[in-house]
């Protein structure tokens, strides 16, 4: 049985969430894109997810405060920036972090590596 895992990824230039969009659906997951940390918020009232991309700078605001909630309901969080890792704390909701660019090869193996057991115990 194959278990669809819902990943959400945030990032406000549309061509880089488009193709992690596609990689991810290709890669067997339900995907939820949002370009700002408000449209984040909102998907995140209608469900949970299991993994997530999160761009560090967006339009109204970084995404600290959204890893953490993320990270709350037991997501997996990775940030995934063109800012210096300096720029970004040091912070237990974010389990990982992407310069960009990112080989998107690469960040499909963590979302896999990170929703493994999810899968195992949805089976």
């Amino acid at each position: 049985m194959t278990c669809i895992l819902p990943v959400l990824v945030v990032e406000d230039s549309f061509l880089v969430a488009a193709s992690l969009e596609d990689a991810l659906i290709e890669s067997g997951h339900r995907v939820t894109v949002a370009a700002s940390v408000a449209e984040a918020e909102s998907a995140l009232a209608q469900g949970d997810f299991a993994a997530a991309l999160l761009d560090y700078m967006l339009p109204d605001g970084d995404s600290l405060a959204l890893a953490r909630q993320l990270h709350a309901t037991g997501c997996k969080v990775a940030v995934v920036s063109g800012v210096d890792r300096e720029v970004v704390p040091a912070d237990g909701a974010i389990a990982a972090h992407f310069a960009k660019p990112t080989d998107e090869s690469e960040l499909i193996e963590w979302v896999q590596g990170v929703t493994r057991p999810s899968r195992i115990a949805a089976d």
